[in-house]
């Protein structure tokens, strides 16, 4: 049986594997073949037993890789559903059981969503679309449909069950339709589409990540320099404090304030956080206050469209949270956290701007050992 298994997922395997596309064309080739394959397996049950007496003539056949819902004979015709469990079949978009979600879309999915069904695309030709389901742990389920046929349209439906960031499950279904349903179906995934498009509060582009080099104000490096060198850039400050027991000092300007500190190696007194409040400050890429969230958002990468939910903009680091890293943040008192991290020195860098009402109220670039309690 074994043997048999694994012939069925290679032949299943050695036209499909590269395959990405879905459409209905792509998914009755895949049955027809599937079909065959299936031809030279024993199920583990007897299908006369498993008769739904709700559902007249469909049977239900178990096999060590999954089920299969039909009718009277296993013909493709006559399949109404498979049910895969394990990594022996690969599906027609040559995905598998067990595989994590980055190989299975090609790093396409989603982290968040504005809302808890997401369009990921709709077919350019025909009638078909795929969205992603979505909680506040990112996807936990996918589904592909597409219709076709000549005599008479199916409906073809691929769902991709999602645990932990793997696929646990592949189900495929198919039902008779109309065109009538083809066409509801396509014209709903395009209005949810064209809504999410138009709720991003920032939108996916190709800028570069922030890097340390960045870390400016007024067009001068300051994060990290001599205060007599963001003495130059800013002029003057109204206004120097002592912090407590030594440890430093703060430079207060009309809109702005300046931390300094010490560098522990040459004993140097540097910039190790600047905090502006006013629009008269120009920071890192042009940086400002009163700029809209859209706008700031497009300064720097940002790999997907970032909705009322917060979101990832872009994470190259191992985990989240390391450099170089950016994000969306909603905060407890409704305001969001638009924050950048970035490798600087023997230290991470964060530049972080506070969003209300949709526009930048102040922004802050500091060290994160020096970060104090969140924003």
């Amino acid at each position: 049986m074994f043997v048999r298994v694994l012939a069925l997922g290679i032949v299943l395997a050695s036209q499909c594997a590269s395959a990405l596309a879905y459409d209905a064309q792509t998914a009755a080739g895949w049955l027809t073949q599937f079909s065959a394959a299936l031809d030279s397996l024993m199920p583990l049950n007897d299908p006369v037993l498993t008769a739904d007496p709700a559902r007249a003539g469909q049977f239900l056949q178990e096999y060590e890789f999954g089920t299969v819902t039909r009718l009277q004979n296993p013909s493709a015709e006559e399949i109404l559903e498979i049910d895969m469990r394990t990594a022996q079949v690969t599906d027609c978009r040559g995905v598998r059981v067990g595989m994590p979600l980055e190989q299975a879309f090609d790093g396409t999915m989603p982290s968040y969503g504005a809302s808890p069904l997401v369009v990921l695309a709709t077919q350019e030709a025909g009638y078909g679309w795929s969205w992603a389901y979505m909680s506040d742990d990112g996807v936990y389920g996918v589904e592909y449909i597409a219709y076709g046929g000549d005599e008479m349209m199916k409906e073809y439906t691929l769902t991709y069950v999602i645990e932990h960031g793997v696929i646990s499950a592949i189900r495929m279904k198919i039902a008779d339709a109309t065109l009538a349903q083809a066409q509801d179906g396509l014209e709903t995934a395009e209005e949810i589409a064209s809504r999410q498009d138009a709720g991003a509060l920032i939108e996916a582009n190709s800028q570069p990540m922030l890097t340390q080099d960045d870390l400016q104000i007024d067009g001068g490096r300051a994060l990290g320099m001599p205060v007599e060198q963001l003495i130059a850039l800013m002029g003057e400050p109204a206004q120097i404090q002592t912090l407590p027991q030594g440890t430093g000092r703060v430079l207060v300007y009309a809109g702005a304030v300046v931390t300094l500190g010490f560098n522990e190696a040459t004993g140097e007194e540097i910039v190790r956080a600047v905090s502006v409040s006013s629009e008269a400050f120009e920071g890192p890429n042009r940086l400002r206050v009163g700029m809209s969230l859209g706008e700031a958002g497009g300064l720097l990468r940002c790999d997907q469209n970032i909705y009322s939910r917060g979101g990832t903009l872009y994470l190259e680091g191992e985990a989240q949270g390391e450099a170089p890293y950016g994000e969306l943040q909603v905060l407890s008192s409704g305001e969001l956290l638009l924050l950048y991290a970035c490798q600087a020195e023997d230290d991470t860098a964060l530049l972080q701007a506070i969003v209300q009402d949709g526009f930048i109220s102040g922004w802050q670039m500091m060290y994160l050992s020096d970060r104090q309690g969140g924003v």
